[in-house]
């Protein structure tokens, strides 16, 4: 957790970011459509390649499935294009190819970037959602349950089941979850926008096997490979040891992000592969930033340029610091809390 003393004021840090949160059209048309472009000519490869060469525009096309599925996430945000019904428009097209709802998502997504770091809106997103220092005192039972739990194993397995197979049904968005206590508005578009991503991924599919046949096994395999990556940055995201959690009182949206939200340097080829997501904590400042000028705003604004990438070694931390310690301020191991092995 960065220290918060010398601090500007969080309404001058926002406007110091808006000056980045103007999305260009012809960037955002290249990106879509080169990227389509790449992830097309992969599978003209896996089909026409022999073994065991065919194996490599596999693998590559675990990049193209997850930067596709990081632009349907930036439509959502409106951050894509300068126009609603554009973003909205690849971003239902991009779900077919992702199997992820996008107006389900977004609402979901939404729900996240608002709520993210507030104790009393624990339970609905599990990916985000720590058990305290003093809960895992009073629980020991389930807090050894949790350590053992979680890993990095099963967040890349759990995660890949929840993108991929839990979301093809309503009630695997938060909003639709029993537990879900707060009001949203939709719910009718958004469950036929559920419908219409599983016809559109199912026919996508079933052209590919037509296709390809047997080989476009290797392209589902991409695709539970992209949705377990995918779900790993999702975790690494917020669950590392300098996170930041807060009740609603002293909650605050600057201090989540720049606190709550981590950063994650990556080289040329994985920040072309994520859109450049690592930079989470200037994505979380401002949505509203296009992906292509998350790098320009981290450096132009002194408190994000202040916060520091994640370690290997806090990398590794993210999967056993898994209690929250608001005393500490920061996420502790189960040693810390007094829970030993069951």
């Amino acid at each position: 957790m960065s220290d918060t003393t010398h601090r500007r004021p969080d309404a001058e840090i926002l406007q110091d970011t808006r000056a980045f949160a103007r999305a260009r059209d012809p960037i955002a048309s290249w990106q879509l459509l080169s990227t389509l472009a790449c992830h097309a000519a992969l599978l003209l490869l896996i089909g026409a390649l022999p073994l065991p060469w065919v194996f490599a525009p596999s693998l590559a096309l675990v990049g193209t499935i997850i930067r596709l599925f990081v632009l349907q996430h930036d439509a959502g945000h409106q951050s894509l294009f300068t126009r609603r019904r554009v973003n909205d428009l690849a971003g239902t097209c991009l779900s077919f190819l992702t199997g992820v709802s996008y107006e389900a998502w977004k609402t979901e997504h939404a729900w996240h970037h608002n709520h993210q770091g507030k104790l009393s809106h624990r339970g609905v997103d599990r990916m985000n959602s720590p058990m305290t220092a003093a809960e895992a005192r009073e629980g020991p039972d389930a807090a050894r349950l949790r350590a053992r739990k979680i890993s990095a194993h099963s967040v890349f397995f759990l995660g890949a089941v929840s993108l991929l197979i839990l979301r093809k049904v309503s009630g695997g968005y938060f909003q639709f979850r029993p537990n879900f206590r707060w009001p949203f508005y939709g719910r009718v578009r958004m469950r036929r926008g559920v419908l219409l991503t599983n016809i559109g991924h199912l026919a996508l599919h079933l052209a590919g096997f037509a296709a390809l046949g047997g080989r476009w096994l290797l392209v589902l395999l991409a695709l539970w490979i992209a949705g377990g990556l995918g779900a790993s940055l999702f975790w690494v995201q917020h669950n590392f040891e300098r996170t930041w959690h807060a009740d609603d009182r002293d909650w605050s949206f600057t201090r989540v992000a720049l606190d709550g939200s981590s950063y994650v340097r990556l080289g040329p080829l994985l920040r072309w592969v994520t859109g450049s997501i690592g930079l989470h904590h200037v994505h979380h400042l401002n949505p509203g930033i296009p992906n292509y000028r998350l790098e320009e705003a981290r450096r132009a604004v002194p408190e994000l340029a202040a916060v520091p990438p994640l370690t290997r070694a806090d990398l590794r931390r993210c999967y056993t610091h898994v209690f929250w310690d608001g005393a500490a301020g920061r996420q502790v191991p189960a040693e810390r809390v007094g829970v030993g092995p069951g």
